[in-house]
């Protein structure tokens, strides 16, 4: 709770809560379609590449993920997190279990060997990820005030790990698949009733931070949580920078924008 963000003075533009009238919500087409997960997908408990980004029992418990083993060599070496909205999968991300470093070394052979090339993500197509958020479920309406937006589903877990936003009723954690918003996303948030958004996309992602803060500022308060590190993402941050980053570097849109100024 001593997480929650509250509003400040440079926060005193008058927000524009109207997205969802009528008028409007019918300029915004987020229908979505269901999705089947990929053939013989089990979820698991457990798993080697999950383990060494430091999974905990919590963190399965709360985000489903699952493999299909050898049954589909398609999906054989990924693991694939489903994507949940209103309780229905409309969406999969699957992550290849090896480094990019392995598979860009392995992609650079396969190129002269003439061999298949590897795909870091193998995700789903029925509906468009612009129109999907991860974790968008744990936003309770009217009650959960504050999202942390990121870019993607390991960046949502480390917070929630990190900052133990588990059960937290006011604060979640989603991502937006990418380094920028869309108006089907932000129609998506006011209709939960987030009033606050903090921006934590990567600390090298400095034009993009500035363009979603645009973006948001007519319709929800925004802070900017600015990671120190431009090489670090929150997965990789220690526990400890992440409660720095949110103590002493949250920052109104002024803010950030001015001390991005001053740091070149």
């Amino acid at each position: 709770m001593d997480l929650m963000v509250t509003a400040t003075a440079d926060l005193d533009t008058p927000l524009d809560l109207h997205l969802t009238l009528e008028r409007e919500a019918e300029e915004v087409d987020d229908e979505l379609h269901e999705t089947c997960l990929p053939d013989f997908y089990k979820r698991t408990f457990r798993h080697p590449y999950l383990q060494e980004r430091s999974f905990t029992f919590d963190d399965y418990e709360y985000f489903p993920v699952g493999v299909t083993g050898k049954l589909n060599p398609r999906f054989a070496d990924y693991v694939i997190f489903p994507v949940e909205d209103n309780h229905t999968t409309v969406g999969y991300v699957a992550r290849h279990t090896w480094s990019k470093a392995e598979i860009d070394t392995h992609n650079r052979k396969a190129k002269y060997n003439g061999e298949y090339k590897i795909l870091r993500y193998r995700n789903s197509t029925d509906n468009d990820f612009s129109k999907l958020l991860y974790n968008y479920d744990s936003i309770r309406p009217d009650e959960t005030d504050t999202v942390i937006l990121t870019e993607g589903i390991f960046d949502v877990i480390a917070l929630t790990r990190k900052l133990e936003l588990y059960d937290n009723t006011h604060i979640a954690a989603i991502a937006t698949f990418g380094k920028k918003i869309s108006d089907v996303q932000l129609y998506k948030l006011q209709c939960k009733g987030v009033k606050v958004v903090v921006v934590g996309y990567d600390g090298d992602a400095v034009e993009a931070v500035k363009h979603t803060v645009d973006r948001l500022k007519p319709y929800f308060e925004v802070l900017v949580a600015d990671i120190a590190d431009a090489k670090k993402d929150w997965d990789e941050m220690e526990v400890d920078q992440v409660y720095e980053t949110f103590a002493y570097r949250l920052l109104t849109p002024i803010e950030y924008k001015l001390s991005k100024v001053q740091e070149k």
